[in-house]
């Protein structure tokens, strides 16, 4: 999945942003929905913020990160 990387939290952590544009399905108007990962980075490349990266689902890795970056 691609998301946006918004805070960089500790050199292990990052906060990242999905978008999804989707219609309503009552009233057919496109809305744009967000969802919010903390993503594990330990050993990875150095992420900045703004940057595109792509994370996959991983075990729990602690009470909220369920996410690591893509090797």
């Amino acid at each position: 999945m691609k998301v946006k990387v918004l805070n960089i939290i500790d050199d292990k952590t990052f906060k990242a942003i999905s978008t999804v544009y989707k219609k309503h399905p009552k009233y057919g108007k496109y809305v744009t929905m967000h969802k919010k990962f903390l993503v594990d980075s330990t050993g990875k490349a150095a992420v900045k913020v703004g940057d595109e990266v792509e994370i996959v689902s991983s075990r729990p890795i602690s009470k909220l990160k369920r996410f690591t970056l893509k090797a």
